[in-house]
């Protein structure tokens, strides 16, 4: 495509002589050659101020709200983000595939991840990178994608209502799955009500051979027509044994194993198989591949070391991911430890959340639990006033000293925290400290 195309696409202004380009960028630093740089404004850093950066990379373009002082086309129009959306929407509406729409509290990557590794084996899949599930994100990954697959998998994430709502507008999804449904982000939600209304708009607008799959415990709160539901008969995991090598388990008397050793990974398996199930795959064949995905890092990544066995969960946290990685941590052998670090956005019921954490810990039976944060100050509280083993820090320095001075032979150490939290630096601390190389 070529930027004169780009501009009529778009409603835009073509300003030089037209270029041809491949795919989109919205950061000046990451542009390769060839690109089209989206010049976007943010609330921080306005794209316009680093134009001149990403042509010295190699912009072969640029999508921008006023005409700029560098020597290449330029397509300009009142909204850069609007118009990428208009091009994404463009890119869909001319694309001949399934696309798969996947949105829930908890496990969206994961669930992504291993729905585009099962249709690769069917067939060409685009999927959304790293977790690009944004307003931003989203559009930009429908751009890029090419129009020859024959699926295209998107992970939608949502902050308050209306995000899911304006994602689904643009992507117009075959396939539409909620992963699961819990507390998350409810400073801008503001209730589990509306975190269950926000993530039912990806079933907005359903045509008569669209499909919606979801797990049974929400299943009574949306009216479809189409749907699949897992976590019950037939779509119910059966006879489940983790170890630290992975987790294995039935769905219809059909045996599966994942290496990754976690509860939750179960669920999502669950949710992709009903995506193929909508999709009329056959699931049982292909959820035997499962056995080579691996698993995504930050997110149940085993990394072992002599006697000690640390688990990354450390991408993200909420309520109900703590609770299933807290149930995983119970069930595995050895001396237990749980590393928490705060779970952030999560409003005026913070600190009721961060108790349930703590009494859980101490009813599972964690061996040693050790929180980090100003919330986890409250699970420590909880967790001690039920004579558990606990301990906490107010630094991460402070923590990964404690550590270094009390690490057991072997242990199984889960590390799980908000992004805001960082818990990855501790954990890669630890491990230099072990192994002298992360």
């Amino acid at each position: 495509m070529d930027t004169l195309e780009l501009a009529r696409i778009v409603g835009g202004r073509h300003k030089g002589n037209p270029a041809s380009f491949r795919g989109f960028n919205i950061d000046s630093r990451q542009v390769e050659k060839g690109q089209l740089f989206v010049a976007l404004r943010g609330r921080v850093h306005d794209g316009h101020d680093f134009a001149r950066e990403a042509v010295k990379r190699g912009a072969a373009g640029l999508l921008c709200e006023r005409e700029l002082p560098v020597d290449v086309p330029q397509v300009v129009v009142e909204d850069s983000l609007q118009a990428l959306r208009r091009f994404a929407l463009w890119k869909r509406e001319n694309f001949r595939g399934k696309v798969v729409a996947i949105t829930g509290s908890a496990g969206k990557t994961t669930t992504k991840e291993m729905a585009a590794f099962l249709l690769s084996k069917v067939g060409k899949v685009c999927k959304t990178p790293k977790n690009f599930n944004s307003q931003v994100g989203v559009p930009l990954s429908l751009a890029n994608f090419d129009k020859d697959c024959d699926y295209w998998v998107v992970e939608l994430g949502a902050s308050q209502r209306g995000d899911v709502k304006r994602l689904v507008e643009v992507v117009k999804p075959h396939v539409r799955a909620i992963t699961a449904i819990g507390e998350e982000h409810l400073e801008t939600f503001g209730c589990l009500d509306d975190v269950v209304l926000g993530n039912g708009e990806v079933f907005l607008d359903m045509e008569e051979d669209h499909a919606g799959v979801l797990p049974s415990y929400v299943s009574h709160c949306y009216q479809l027509k189409n749907r699949v539901i897992f976590g019950e008969e037939p779509l119910k995991a059966k006879d489940i044994r983790l170890s630290v090598e992975g987790v294995s388990f039935s769905v219809e008397g059909e045996g599966f194993f994942i290496p990754v050793p976690s509860l939750a990974v179960v669920e999502n398996a669950l949710c992709v198989f009903g995506i193929l199930q909508a999709l009329k795959l056959d699931w049982k064949s292909l959820g035997k591949e499962l056995s080579k995905f691996n698993p995504v890092e930050g997110r149940f990544r085993v990394i072992k070391r002599e006697g000690l066995v640390l688990i990354d969960d450390t991408y993200n946290a909420n309520p109900p991911s703590v609770r299933k990685a807290l149930e995983t941590l119970s069930l595995l052998e050895g001396y237990k430890i749980a590393v928490l670090g705060d779970m952030l956005e999560l409003g005026e019921n913070s600190a009721h959340y961060h108790r349930e954490v703590g009494r859980l810990c101490a009813e599972l039976g964690i061996d040693l639990c050790l929180f980090y944060g100003d919330m986890m100050r409250y699970a420590y509280e909880e967790c001690k006033r039920h004579s558990s083993n606990a301990w906490h820090f107010n630094s991460r320095e402070e923590l990964l000293d404690f550590l270094k001075a009390h690490m057991p032979e072997k242990a199984v150490m889960l590390f799980k925290g908000s992004r805001g939290m960082r818990m990855e630096e501790l954990l890669g601390g630890l491990y230099l400290e072990a192994s002298g190389t992360l």
